[in-house]
């Protein structure tokens, strides 16, 4: 008898992982649709987002694709949160450090965005986004040292 529930166990196990493997990949290929028409068709790409995190909530990358939707889409505030779903999930998920850091960038939040750098550089040294990264704080900074430039030199032609 207990062999019996022991294999009715392992067999609805195996049916359950089998199903959960086919509805991650199912989510990704959503996530990576609704990437690739976001350009031509921005409500479907986030509607497709929305579906690939129904397809498998657990999928981290699914929820960085959504959140990165949203985010070229200016979101950020509503972004943000589908971010930190990410990173629960997957704290080393390159497409979440990266697009929440670019998010954070976005909401002028730099020390964020450092810090998923240095978890980005640790975790995937040798990546294109850890260097695009760099690129983009270090330009956010220029701007945001030339804007305070600026308005110190207006302010000052002002006094005079």
């Amino acid at each position: 008898m207990n062999i019996i529930k022991l294999s009715l166990f392992l067999c609805f196990f195996t049916l359950i992982l089998s199903g959960q493997t086919s509805l991650n990949q199912i989510s990704i290929d959503i996530s990576n649709n609704a990437l690739l028409i976001y350009e031509t068709d921005k409500e479907e790409a986030i509607l497709l987002s929305r579906q690939a995190l129904v397809a498998d909530p657990s999928n981290a990358y699914a929820w960085a694709v959504a959140g990165n939707i949203l985010r070229k889409n200016k979101q950020f505030k509503e972004a943000e949160n589908f971010f930190k779903k990410s990173l629960e999930l997957n704290p080393l998920l390159k497409e979440g450090l990266y697009w929440g850091a670019e998010n954070n960038i976005s909401l002028d939040r730099l020390d964020e965005a450092n810090q998923k750098l240095k978890i980005l550089i640790n975790s995937c040294s040798g990546c294109n986004e850890s260097v695009m990264l760099k690129l983009s704080i270090n330009n956010k900074k220029e701007q945001t040292n030339s804007n305070y430039v600026s308005t110190k030199d207006k302010l000052d032609e002002k006094q005079q």
